[in-house]
């Protein structure tokens, strides 16, 4: 026989009808006693108050039946209302015995408690039905029906009784109804099926109410038995704590004596903690100083040979030479070389120090930047590189971006350090709550042993390869001091790797949706004829940067201090310079904040965009904040600098056009 298999959500609605309508299982026997008698000791107060209210109820309505007799407000006979007063006294007797023995004895017997009150409850319910065959129609269903409603009411909702009982006596009460209906027909037919329904829907309510309020108790009962059983534990446990208290009171004074004679000992060694700690402070504001100072002290040598290599690259005689030529193109590859390595030394340092700063982050400004900084090296290296944006919608993760964005650099640099031919592509896939950003590269991969080590420090996969193995540590760094974020890699050799970053997804915030695109990715433009002030202490920087600026046809003017900038500018007053390429840290304690103090000074009527191009760090991010202020690292390739000029002297000419345009408004 085919068994028959409901639909989820009918077997779904028939558990909760039955759950709703079907009394909860007992206890086992001696627990359900014990429950019975708990559940009439704590309801006989409320059973008590119930049946005093129930025989005023009675009694006012006895009242109104005398008062309707004496004005004739219903049609009665002197029969008719000698029968209903008979009735109304019989129950009020009945409902005054239950009361006493309710008031004048304990009746903690819930079998007892429940005979009385569903006995009590089914006299007054027969007494009504009775009235009904005695009253005419309509006044039976305007006034006693209501009375039986309110009876079934007081039943289900005030004497606290248990669901069965009240079942059978709802079922009885129906029953015994129809019956007499049928014999003696009491209501015309409209009123017969509202007796009936609104019978119905009030039984259904009060059972609905009586199970749950059953369950409720048992559930009740079962927590207080718990904490019951646990306060005996704890009182057994608080008896042990106490024996065990005083032998810990005879143990304490032991071992107060013998903290009396170690307290010497733990000061002399504290003291020597101190010592020990403000010495390893000391060490490691020494390395940091040293590193910092190290990292400044390399990459402005190599800022030079990067600025020298470029004025030999101009001259005619060496470019003839293709031996030159190449050996010039090494010296700046070795040179970007170092620059990456002394980078990855010192951000093991700083990024151990730098406290995350969790903000909103735009995907796709982010991919945008990346792809500005990897265009020319991609170039050089004669690969593509290919961005996947969302082609959905734009797409914003919770990260650091800053560090968010030093990973992404560190894998694409890397991918490209290990590919030979075809490319990289930078994408970005959308996992509802997650964000996942993947680096895909054509390189030599990684071999399944050395899959392992490749987050380890100094580790690198072809020795051959410049640097010095640390792109990989530092991305699994920066991976772990960021809550929410994973990465993971997979690769073969020959054919190439797979780095994904999870990063937690979210909304937009009000200034990323107001925020312009064109502040990270900014056309490309002609400096031909633009006027360019360069500022830098190092002579041959110095040098290097005014050839490589003029060989592009721009109007170069130099300076070596604040002093020789001071005379530039009053030699030429009215004219403002589209940009102002200034090393951070100048001589005799002059700063770049002397620069742009001097620049908003001078050029309060116009808008001047200043590239700090320095090896320090440290440039104050207030400084930086400021509009139209830009920095660029020393160290790296000079093209990267020409493209963050062409960005500053692009934003600055935007600024000084709106300048004129709300000097003189279009007519």
């Amino acid at each position: 026989m085919r068994k028959i298999v409901f639909p989820e959500w009918i077997q779904k609605i028939a558990a909760a009808v039955l759950e709703t309508l079907v009394p909860p299982q007992p206890f086992p026997p001696t627990q359900e006693q014990e429950f019975r008698t708990a559940h009439a000791k704590r309801f006989l107060p409320h059973r008590r108050a119930t049946l005093l209210i129930t025989l005023f109820t009675w009694s006012i309505f006895a009242y109104w039946d005398w008062i309707s007799y004496e004005t004739q407000t219903w049609v009665y006979t002197t029969p008719m209302f000698v029968t209903i007063m008979a009735i109304r006294l019989a129950g009020a007797i009945v409902l005054g015995i239950v009361l006493v023995m309710f008031w004048t004895q304990n009746i903690h017997n819930e079998k007892v408690a429940t005979a009385l009150g569903i006995g009590a409850s089914t006299f007054c319910c027969f007494g009504i039905i009775a009235m009904f065959f005695i009253a005419p129609t309509p006044v039976n269903y305007q006034f006693y029906f209501f009375g039986l409603i309110l009876a079934v009411t007081f039943t289900f909702g005030l004497l606290y009784i248990f669901a069965s009982p009240l079942i059978i006596q709802a079922v009885i009460i129906a029953c015994f109804l129809a019956v007499s209906n049928q014999f003696y027909p009491a209501f015309e037919a409209d009123f017969t099926f509202a007796v009936f329904f609104y019978y119905f829907c009030f039984c259904f309510f009060g059972v609905s109410h009586a199970v749950r309020f059953e369950v409720s108790e048992r559930e009740r009962f079962v927590r207080e038995r718990a904490l019951e059983e646990q306060r005996q534990i704890a009182n057994q446990e608080r008896h042990l704590a106490t024996a065990a208290s005083a032998r810990a009171e005879q143990e304490a004074e032991n071992a107060r004596r013998e903290r009396k004679r170690s307290v010497e000992t733990m000061t002399a060694a504290a003291q020597q903690r101190e010592i020990f700690i403000d010495l390893l402070k000391r060490k490691t504001e020494e390395r940091e100083r040293f590193i910092r100072a190290a990292y400044h002290d390399t990459m402005q040598p190599l800022a030079a040979i990067g600025a020298q290599t470029v004025m030999m690259k101009m001259d005619p005689y060496l470019r003839s030479n293709p031996s030159t030529t190449e050996a010039l193109n090494e010296i700046g590859r070795s040179g970007r070389d170092i620059g990456e390595s002394m980078r990855g030394i010192y951000d093991l340092f700083q990024w151990d120090t730098y406290k995350e700063k969790l903000e909103v982050v735009s995907i796709k400004r982010l991919f945008m930047e990346i792809e500005k900084r990897f265009a020319e090296p991609v170039k050089l290296a004669n690969l593509q590189f290919r961005i996947r944006h969302s082609k959905t919608n734009e797409l914003y993760g919770q990260s650091d971006s800053a560090m968010l964005k030093r990973v992404i650099e560190n894998l694409v640099s890397n991918a490209i350090k290990y590919t030979e031919q075809g490319g990289i592509v930078l994408g970005v896939t959308d996992l509802h709550n997650t964000l996942r950003i993947h680096i895909w590269d054509t390189g030599i991969g990684i071999a399944p042993e050395q899959q392992s080590k490749i987050f380890e420090e100094f580790y690198q996969i072809d020795e051959q390869m410049p640097g010095i193995g640390l792109g990989l540590p530092i991305v699994r760094l920066l991976v772990e001091r960021l809550p929410g974020h994973r990465i993971s890699f997979s690769s073969q050799v020959g054919r190439g790797s797979h780095f994904s970053i999870d990063l937690p997804k979210c909304e937009a915030s009000a200034e990323h949706d107001n925020e312009p695109l064109f502040n990270v990715s900014m056309p490309t433009i002609s400096l031909t004829g633009a006027y360019v002030i360069i500022v830098e202490n190092n002579k041959s920087v110095l040098n290097g940067l005014r050839a490589l600026f003029e060989s592009i046809n721009c109007i170069v003017r130099t300076a070596s201090n604040l002093k020789d900038f001071n005379k530039l500018i009053e030699n030429a007053p009215d004219r403002a310079p589209d940009v102002v390429i200034s090393d951070y840290r100048l001589r005799n304690d002059q700063t770049g904040f002397d620069i742009n103090r001097f620049i908003e000074a001078h050029f309060d009527w116009t808008a001047v965009p200043i590239v700090f191009y320095s090896a320090d760090f440290n440039i104050p991010q207030e400084l930086l904040a400021k509009p139209l202020r830009y920095t660029e690292r020393k160290g790296i390739a000079l093209d990267s600098l020409i493209t963050k000029v062409q960005e500053a002297v692009l934003a600055g000419r935007s600024a000084r056009a709106r300048e004129e345009e709300e000097i003189i408004p279009s007519s």
